[in-house]
């Protein structure tokens, strides 16, 4: 009867009206995000982790709910729910484009073969499309059905392998877990400190505004969509230096929200790309060095540096587990337990998302050596991958968690799998993709998944209590994220200048090169297997000095564009500009994120994603993009005049504003109350020790001034009673 009542209680618990809450808020920020990011990511190839955001909107939104014990639950619930969405995002975004980039350039070949000068990356979608129907080419759509099924079997594999690894996993002393600590400390302060709660209007709305404005300034070409320094061209090969402003809004966001470290890194890899764009547009296209170094080559430089990065990653996460192994036992983990009908349920969740995977492998390609090989392949990548992603999420954060070159090296397995059962067809691309799609949603749900976790044992809460509201969120993003990015597609075209999708990019020139063309270019491949040891040589050095570098954010830098890096600079510097005049001003001992710095950085990509979105969905009911251009600098016809320098200036005021927000947001936000603590702390200490050193100064003097006076006074006094004589004075006064 005692345990009858006990599970009752239990229950009662998990479906209590505060948890209803907590998930229901939760899901709602997944579903805004499920809609919004998918463009943001494709356009940027950047994916930063969204945690801290929902804790922060929660504590600014929900006065009442956030205070107390009840307050920290209700918080720890809405962020694990509030985050998964952003899981399946990422998975999706780093690997469906690749069947539609393909094809993309598969169909721009065809048209160069037929004569046909056109660029159908830079021209307006809706055009390319149809000089396409016109020669008889066409670009698969998404399939939402198809993407939907992946994202659930990728959601329950990754959901179901860390829950089963939660104990071993959280309870690794060796494991910092940044994202969870920042988490904690923000939901310490909601449930502690009511005065400290953050300002939305001038940080979360205000940034909302901002982008929204300045965007929409650029979608009636009142301002620039970008400022062009220098470009030039030689056949297919290109460079073009530029400052974006009509995407700034969404780069400065991510490098508001960025490390400074892993914010440099990324410059300094897109850098390294405009290097190479620069010397392949110098290349003879009659010459010898042309087949050596094609068009592309700079793709290839990341994808050798970024296998460097994964195979480090792998040697680290081997490092880790043993170290974790002799210093686990000093770990509390009694919040880790889980019992039994629960590990069965996340059994369960693995085996349906296998067997689901089986039979849409087995219903899709047939019963044969290539099914079989692949089903094979993709569950020893899942083993391997899943609990990498889930380690070095906890140890560098999941917005510098190496997912891209995970994706990366399963792309190679697969494709070597393909070739070994000669499958190596355009065919088999479509099967091949929706696999990468449910590994690469597996390893982004583990990478989400343990940081959510950490911040429940920290916050106290035993992170089976959060099972739930993971799998609710997860459920909410997988169903979502697929319908937004066949709206995106339709709309904008994936693998164009609106919609980049760099790593769609990448992976679509290792499969072309690998499998279809068998020819891969060896020259950039061993330079960047080259750039990519420097890379790791540079995260060595300066996890010796306590500093993270790491090497994946330079090879991720290689294959986004440069005007990405840029703007994802610009943002950083105005976030760390604020955070020094704010140490500077408040004498802390370390530089501080804000929280409004946060929410402004997140407004600022909402509000960019959000437009696209809404014109994606107007794109579908015919509505004309460019319609709504209203003014010209090239006198075009039915356009209002405006000078080209009134464009710029308009156009750089805009991003100088969004940097301001940025700027006034670190200086005059609020911080964590323990970094404050621990500041107000060192600085009493430091002022502590001088006036310290002031006093045994003074003492010294006033001393030596008494030791004379008696002297003079006692006359042959014994020098010894002399010395007791000011000492005893000094001590009384």
């Amino acid at each position: 009867r005692s345990r009858g009542k006990q599970r009752q209680h239990r229950f009662k618990m998990v479906i209590s009206r505060l948890d209803a809450q907590a998930i229901t808020y939760g899901a709602c920020v997944t579903l805004i995000l499920s809609c919004t990011m998918v463009v943001a990511g494709l356009k940027a190839g950047i994916t930063p982790g969204v945690s801290p955001l929902v804790v922060l909107c929660g504590w600014g939104a929900f006065r009442r709910m956030s205070q107390g014990h009840s307050g920290s639950r209700f918080l720890n619930l809405a962020q694990v729910a509030g985050s998964a969405g952003m899981a399946i995002v990422s998975g999706v975004i780093f690997s469906e484009p690749l069947l539609q980039v393909l094809h993309l350039n598969l169909a721009q070949t065809s048209l160069q073969d037929q004569g046909v000068q056109a660029d159908l990356q830079g021209m307006p979608w809706k055009d390319a499309k149809a000089l396409m129907a016109e020669h008889g080419i066409s670009i698969p759509p998404v399939s939402i059905p198809t993407n939907i099924l992946a994202c659930l079997i990728g959601s329950l594999i990754g959901y179901g392998f860390v829950g089963l690894a939660t104990k071993k996993f959280l309870s690794d002393p060796t494991l910092p877990a940044p994202e969870a600590h920042a988490c904690m400390s923000m939901i310490n302060a909601a449930v502690s400190d009511a005065c400290q709660r953050p300002k939305l209007g001038i940080s979360l709305v205000l940034s909302i505004l901002g982008s929204l404005l300045l965007r929409m300034l650029a979608l009636i070409s009142l301002v620039v969509k970008e400022i062009v320094i220098y470009s030039t061209s030689s056949g297919a090969r290109k460079f073009s230096l530029d400052i974006p402003l009509d995407n700034g809004p969404l780069y400065l966001g991510i490098g508001g929200l960025l490390t400074l470290p892993t914010a440099l890194l990324t410059f300094a890899g897109a850098f390294a790309r405009l290097i190479g764009d620069a010397l392949l547009t110098r290349v003879d296209p009659l010459g010898p060095s042309v087949d050596d170094f094609p068009a592309n080559s700079m793709r290839w430089v990341g994808g050798g540096a970024m296998t460097v990065a994964v195979a480090y990653s792998l040697v680290k996460f081997m490092g880790l587990r043993r170290s974790s192994a002799k210093d686990s036992s000093s770990i509390d983990d009694s919040l880790l337990e889980i019992n039994a009908p629960l590990r069965y349920a996340l059994w369960l969740a693995v085996s349906v998302g296998l067997l689901a995977l089986a039979i849409w492998l087995f219903v899709e390609s047939g019963f044969n050596s290539f099914s079989v090989l692949m089903l094979v392949a993709i569950f020893v990548m899942a083993i391997l991958m899943v609990p990498l992603g889930a380690i070095l999420s906890l140890q560098i954060g999941s917005s510098s968690s190496p997912v891209s070159g995970t994706v990366f090296v399963t792309t190679l397995v697969l494709c070597s799998v393909a070739l070994l059962t000669s499958s190596a067809s355009m065919a088999h691309v479509p099967t091949i993709t929706t696999l990468l799609v449910a590994a690469c949603v597996a390893v982004c749900a583990a990478n989400d998944v343990s940081q959510d976790y950490k911040t429940l044992q920290l916050c106290g809460v035993p992170p089976r209590e959060g099972f739930l509201s993971q799998l609710v969120g997860l459920l909410v993003g997988s169903i979502i994220v697929p319908v937004s990015l066949f709206i995106s597609a339709n709309a904008y075209g994936l693998g164009t200048q609106s919609l980049p999708a760099p790593q769609g990019q990448m992976f679509a020139t290792l499969v072309d090169g690998l499998l279809l063309e068998k020819n891969l270019p060896w020259y950039p491949i061993l330079i960047g297997l080259g750039i990519g040891v420097l890379a790791v040589g540079l995260d060595v050095a300066g996890g010796q000095f306590g500093i993270q570098l790491p090497a994946m954010a330079f090879a991720v830098g290689i294959y986004l564009s440069p005007d990405t890096g840029v703007g994802i600079l610009i943002g950083s510097i105005f976030r760390f500009a604020g955070e020094w005049q704010r140490k500077r001003r408040t004498g802390a001992s370390q530089l501080q994120q804000t929280h409004e710095c946060v929410l402004a950085s997140a407004g600022m990509i909402t509000g960019s994603a959000f437009l696209d979105l809404v014109l994606g969905v107007a794109v579908l009911f015919s509505l004309d993009v460019d319609s709504l251009s209203l003014f010209s600098s090239t006198d075009e016809v039915g356009k209002a005049p405006i000078p080209a320098f009134v464009t710029n200036v308009l156009a750089s005021l805009g991003i100088l504003f969004l940097g301001w927000v940025l700027y006034h947001n670190s200086v005059n936000g609020n911080v964590d109350a323990g970094e404050a603590q621990d500041s107000a702390q060192q600085k009493d200490t430091d002022g502590e020790r001088a006036q310290q050193r002031q006093t045994s100064k003074g003492q010294r003097d006033q001393f030596f001034t008494i030791k004379g006076t008696a002297a003079r006074n006692v006359g042959p006094v014994p020098q010894a009673q002399a010395q007791a004589t000011c000492l005893h004075v000094i001590i009384a006064g």
